[in-house]
């Protein structure tokens, strides 16, 4: 029932304290399981007919569909799980190829690319929860973050003459990311003025 009435929103309001008050009574008759999901499901086919909802479809499609996915390929590259010469690994075993005399200097950085990497991982399912909360003050915040760690990310494996290819695609899809969670974040803002603060921080 608290999903159902997440999922109305506060356009239907009046429709979600009609199916509460109704549940009560499905509950006196012990029939409270099938009411609670029948419920559900109307939510669900509902949302799309309704501003409030398809923002909340749109949000779980960007959390779920982009930001985790990505958060795991930024702990995959941290750990090694990437295939090819990407990841931490990837960069070990070019480390002296290019200039002998950078050998030290990259492996002494290995451990800081690779704090940047679970942090940009970690920053990335913050996001996630932060935008399905509409929370934007930690979206806010963790849209920094990580575009500081990539940034960082970016700078040191340049300086570095690190072997990373692999980080233009990623560097890509984080810039993506963020455009698209801020046209969310100016979406809701019309839906909501509170929300209005929030994005103007951008």
């Amino acid at each position: 029932m608290a999903l159902a009435t997440y999922s109305l929103g506060d356009d239907r309001y009046e429709w979600a304290l009609a199916m509460q008050a109704e549940y009560e009574e499905a509950r006196a008759a012990g029939r409270q399981l099938g009411f609670a999901t029948g419920c559900l499901v109307a939510a669900w086919r509902e949302m799309p007919r309704h501003a409030e909802g398809r923002l909340v479809l749109a949000d779980h499609a960007l959390a779920l569909g982009l930001l985790i996915p990505v958060a795991f390929l930024q702990f995959a590259c941290a750990i090694g799980l990437s295939s090819g010469q990407s990841g931490i690994y990837g960069m070990l075993a070019m480390v002296g190829t290019k200039d002998p005399y950078l050998a030290n200097a990259q492996l002494g950085a290995l451990p800081v690319l690779l704090v940047l990497w679970l942090l940009l991982g970690s920053a990335h399912l913050r996001l996630a929860w932060a935008l399905l909360d509409r929370d934007w003050t930690r979206v806010v915040q963790s849209g920094s973050l990580i575009a500081a760690a990539a940034l960082t990310l970016v700078m040191l494996v340049g300086v570095l003459h690190l072997e990373a290819a692999f980080l233009g695609p990623v560097v890509g899809v984080m810039v993506v990311e963020l455009i698209l969670i801020l046209a969310a974040s100016h979406l809701h803002g019309r839906a909501s003025p509170e929300t209005t603060l929030a994005h103007s921080a951008w």
